[in-house]
């Protein structure tokens, strides 16, 4: 399996449980019957916002700045 088919597949999935959530949260209608209302309003109390606001933790791992190679210096030293 490719990266893109890995990521179409992930993507395709995505839409599809998406889909099914909306039908759960809307239901079935007939062709004549007007679903916006039901729809806005499923909409609304899924992307409420809560009053709390998040607060990310660290973790202490590390102080400071980590570096994830050598510096200049370090380059010219060891050349």
């Amino acid at each position: 399996m490719s990266f893109f088919h890995w990521v179409r597949e992930g993507v395709r999935q995505a839409v599809v449980l998406g889909f099914a959530d909306a039908i759960e949260d809307v239901g079935t209608r007939s062709r004549d019957e007007d679903f916006g209302a039901s729809l806005a309003q499923s909409l609304r109390e899924r992307l409420a916002v809560s009053a709390e606001p998040t607060v990310i933790e660290s973790t202490g791992a590390g102080k400071g700045r980590r570096r994830l190679g050598r510096s200049l210096e370090a380059m010219q030293k060891a050349a």
